[in-house]
C-alpha cells in the first residue's frame, strides 16, 4: 500500500535553530533528520520547484524571481505524477501564484496575517483525507510564521543598507527563536492530526525548510536570497513515520534535488530519467547506516533587492563540498573561497591564497553555470 505524503514546509526555518524548540527536539525522535541538503536556490518558488521536479532551476524554467510561473509544461512535476499514480492531492499556501496548479485535486490559499494556519492546516489534512476516500493522498502545506514576521519587522522597517538592523543581531536572533518556538508548536499539531486521523502508520511527513534566514551576519542580507552562505542556503529535512528510521539524523551533504527521487522511490514509481537527483530511502528505512556525501552541491541566486538586485535571473553562484564552498559574484567578478571545516560561519575568505582545490572548483562551477 503506498503511504500518504504531507510535504510541511517551515518557511524561512534554520537548520541551526530548530534545538531551540521543545517540541521540534521531540518530533526529532521519531524519525530521521538530514540536517545538511544544500537548496538550490535560497527563495521559495525557486527553491520548491526544484524539489518537485530533482532538476536545477535552469532546467526546469523557474531560476529567477520574475520566473515564478516559469515551470516548462513538459518537465515531470511530483504533484502531478502522484495524482496520474492516483493519489489524491491539495495544498495550502499563502500565495498560489508561486506553484503550478498541474496535478492538485484542492488548491487553498491563505492570508499570512489573518489565517490561522494552525487551525486551518490540520483542517486541510482531514478535509484531504476525507475526500481521498481511502486511496493514497499527497498534501502540500505552506507554514509562514517566520517569513511573515521577518518581513514585518524586518523588511518593512529597515532598507537593506540601513546599518541599525546588522548592529542589533543579538536581538534579531532571539526575535528568530521565539517565532521558531511557535513553528514547532505548529509542527507538533500537524502530527498530532495525523495520529488522531489514526493513519500514522502508512503516512510519511516530512519537515523541511526552502532556505535559511539571515539575521544580520553580512551586510547586504536582511532576509533570504541575496547571498549563498550557510545560514540561507543549508536546510534541514526531517522525515517522520512508522517506516522511518527513528531518532536518527545525518549531516552528510546531499542536494534539494535529492528529495524528488527519495519520495518517488517511497511511493513505488518510477524516478523519471530527467531527474539529477539521488535517493536516499535506504538510510531513511534504516538499511544502509550511512549516506555517502554528494561530490558537489550547486546553489544560486539573483535578489529583488540588496547590493546585488538581479531578480531576472542569478547572478550569485556557489559550490560546495563537505569541507570547501566556493561562491562566484558574476555582479563583480569576484570569487569567494570558504574552509567549511575550520571557517564554518565563512568568515575568511581564502580565495587565491594557493589551495589547489580551489582551481578544480572553480572549473566545476563555471562549468555548472553555463551548461
Amino acid at each position: 500500500m503506498r503511504p500518504n505524503i504531507i510535504f510541511v514546509l517551515l518557511d524561512g526555518a534554520r537548520y541551526d535553530r530548530i534545538h531551540k524548540s521543545p517540541e521540534f527536539v521531540d518530533l526529532m525522535k521519531k524519525g530521521t533528520v538530514l540536517n545538511n541538503v544544500s537548496t538550490a536556490i535560497p527563495y521559495t518558488f525557486g527553491s520548491i520547484n526544484v524539489i518537485f521536479t530533482g532538476m536545477y532551476g535552469k532546467e526546469n524554467g523557474v531560476n529567477g524571481y520574475y520566473k515564478v510561473a516559469g515551470l516548462k509544461s513538459d518537465i515531470p512535476f511530483l504533484p502531478e505524477i502522484l495524482h496520474n499514480n492516483g493519489y489524491f492531492t491539495s495544498r495550502g499556501l499563502i500565495n498560489d501564484k508561486i506553484l503550478s496548479s498541474r496535478g492538485f485535486d484542492i488548491r487553498e490559499e491563505y492570508n499570512e496575517y489573518k489565517a490561522e494556519l494552525n487551525e486551518e492546516h490540520p483542517n486541510l489534512i482531514k478535509k484531504t483525507f476525507e475526500e481521498a476516500n481511502g486511496a493514497p493522498f499527497f498534501t502540500f502545506l505552506q507554514f509562514t510564521r517566520i517569513h511573515t514576521i521577518t518581513v514585518s519587522e524586518v523588511l518593512k522597517k529597515y532598507e537593506w543598507d540601513d546599518k541599525r538592523f546588522y548592529e542589533n543581531k543579538q536581538k534579531n536572533l532571539q526575535l528568530y527563536d521565539d517565532v521558531f518556538k511557535e513553528t514547532g508548536v505548529y509542527a507538533k499539531k500537524i502530527f498530532d492530526t495525523i495520529k488522531e486521523l489514526e493513519i500514522l502508520e502508512n503516512t510519511i511527513i516530512i519537515f523541511f525548510t526552502d532556505h535559511g534566514t539571515g539575521i544580520g551576519e553580512r551586510f547586504g542580507e536582511r532576509n533570504y536570497g541575496s547571498f549563498t552562505f550557510e545560514e540561507t542556503i543549508r536546510t534541514f529535512y526531517h522525515f517522520v513515520g512508522e517506516k522511518i528510521k527513528q531518532n536518527k539524523s545525518s549531516n552528510a551533504l546531499l542536494a534539494t534535488i535529492d528529495i524528488f527521487p527519495t519520495v518517488l522511490e517511497l511511493c513505488n514509481i518510477k524516478i523519471p530519467n530527467e531527474c539529477k537527483g539521488k535517493s536516499i530511502l535506504k538510510f531513511l528505512m534504516g538499511d544502509t547506516h550511512k549516506i555517502e556525501n554528494n561530490q558537489y552541491t550547486f546553489s544560486e541566486t539573483g535578489a529583488l533587492h540588496g547590493p546585488h538586485p538581479s531578480p531576472e535571473e542569478s547572478n550569485i553562484f556557489c559550490i560546495k563540498n563537505i569541507d570547501y564552498k566556493l561562491i562566484y559574484n558574476r555582479d563583480n567578478d569576484e570569487w569567494e573561497f570558504y574552509d567549511l571545516k575550520n571557517d564554518p560561519n565563512e568568515l575568511e575568505n581564502i580565495s587565491g591564497t594557493g589551495i589547489k582545490i580551489e582551481k578544480e572548483f572553480q572549473e566545476e562551477l563555471l562549468r555548472w553555470i553555463n551548461r
